[in-house]
């Protein structure tokens, strides 16, 4: 009894489960070797065409197809519109819009077209069409993911939604055709076959993975040429902190010979990833800052590396005030920022640093030239000089008392000038020679 019940439950399972996969199975295996059976006695009958045997009907595209053509996208024409499909008489090239042709059903196909060097031939045979279809289980090319027809109107078709199809396999790019034949004979009547020109089909993915013309500061940094998504150059530089292209224009800024051996490769593929590194748009006018607690010395910089200034003390001194020891001991810092990113910390321009970091030497610089502006007068507005410039030639009201006239004036002048020398002995600034770091 338990036996017989368990025979039953097998029957029911192979009926339920396995008996619609079997099925679905044996149909697309028929349905297979028909269509190649259908396609071996067509050209077993008419062989390569000739004269003798010609029809006078064909299937044309009228559209070229808008290459390259990526995978899950829908195909078109070059003027962004769906690709359209038109019976015509070969002779004339008028639309056949009556008879049994004109409503026909069409079948869409892709056809390989790498290695082609029939591109220009008017006429191909049956044998040179079918040996270029690319078949539904070819899951190294792109193919489409099932059957395509469409049916003719007054003799044209418009092929809408066709899309091209990959496996989950990367998919390398190739050169295809659109191939459509007449899927039903109507009265013994023989249509030829239509091909498109020659089109790249591109794998959807790359698009994702690809390059950018220009790159951006923020791009990852494997959108930069010769460095691919998750391979061994994208992940050195990961490695070494160079994430974003913002990254890969620093390092080159302060230490190019580093980042070329980062990046492990030889000079020619080293030009062309930097040249297109180059071509990157510097939109990022912040000032960054590099000033940790510990130090007295700290560094400004622009996103890409470049030298703005150094922070001494809390204030700031511009590149134009540096001497060149100075700015070499700048640049040092410029390392250890890029290494440290965390502790950098980001202005919205040079005035904006200058209200946290004020410029240390702005006040003694106008009081610098000032006196400067002055000194000269020392000599004119001492008494000697005074004497020869009042002698003869000064009148009365120019030795009026209280210091007035050019004695007053004389006498203000050696006071400012007097304070500006125990201003210098006593600031110790050395106006002159600035040792600001």
């Amino acid at each position: 009894m338990v036996k017989k019940e368990i025979e039953v439950m097998v029957i029911r399972t192979v009926h339920q489960v396995i008996g619609p996969i079997v099925e679905d199975l044996i149909r697309k295996v028929l349905k297979e070797e028909i269509q190649l059976a259908v396609e071996k006695a067509m050209l077993s009958t008419n062989g390569v065409r000739n004269s003798s045997n010609e029809t006078s009907l064909q299937l044309k595209i009228l559209d070229k197809v808008a290459g390259p053509v990526l995978t899950g996208k829908s195909i078109m024409g070059n003027e962004g519109t769906p690709i359209r499909v038109a019976l015509v008489d070969k002779t004339t090239g008028e639309v056949i819009k009556s008879g049994p042709g004109c409503s026909a059903k069409v079948e869409i196909l892709v056809l390989d077209s790498s290695g082609d060097n029939n591109e220009h031939r008017d006429n191909w045979s049956i044998e040179d069409f079918n040996n270029k279809i690319i078949r539904e289980g070819d899951k190294t090319k792109p193919h489409f993911a099932r059957s395509n027809y469409v049916y003719l109107e007054e003799g044209v078709a418009v092929l809408r939604d066709v899309k091209l199809g990959h496996d989950s396999s990367w998919m390398k790019s190739c050169e295809c055709r659109l191939g459509l034949r007449i899927a039903e004979s109507f009265r013994g009547v023989k249509v030829e076959e239509a091909r498109s020109s020659s089109f790249m089909v591109l794998d959807s993915r790359s698009k994702l993975y690809g390059n950018h013309y220009p790159p951006s500061l923020s791009d990852e940094v494997w959108r930069l040429e010769n460095i691919g998504k998750d391979g061994t150059r994208c992940n050195q530089l990961y490695n070494n902190k160079i994430l974003k292209v913002k990254d890969f224009l620093f390092l080159h800024s302060i230490n190019p010979q580093r980042l070329q051996e980062i990046l492990g490769v030889g000079d020619k593929t080293w030009k062309s990833t930097v040249d297109h590194a180059r071509t990157c748009i510097l939109d990022d006018g912040s000032i960054y800052v590099y000033y940790p607690s510990e130090f007295k010395t700290g560094v400004a910089f622009d996103a890409v590396g470049g030298l703005k200034g150094a922070i001494h003390d809390s204030h700031y001194v511009p590149i134009t005030d540096l001497s060149t020891d100075e700015k070499d001991c700048a640049r040092s810092l410029l390392l250890v920022a890029f290494e440290n990113g965390k502790d950098i910390i980001s202005f919205p321009d040079e005035t904006s640093l200058q209200h946290q970091y004020p410029s240390k030497y702005s006040d003694l610089d106008c009081l610098s030239d000032f006196f400067r502006g002055i000194e000269h007068f020392e000599t004119l507005f001492s008494p000697e000089s005074n004497n020869i410039l009042c002698g003869a030639h000064s009148e009365p009201h120019r030795q009026s008392k209280g210091g007035g006239g050019l004695d007053g004036v004389a006498a203000i002048v050696i006071r400012m000038v007097r304070a500006r020398k125990r201003f210098m002995a006593l600031g110790g600034m050395h106006l002159q020679k600035r040792q600001r770091i």
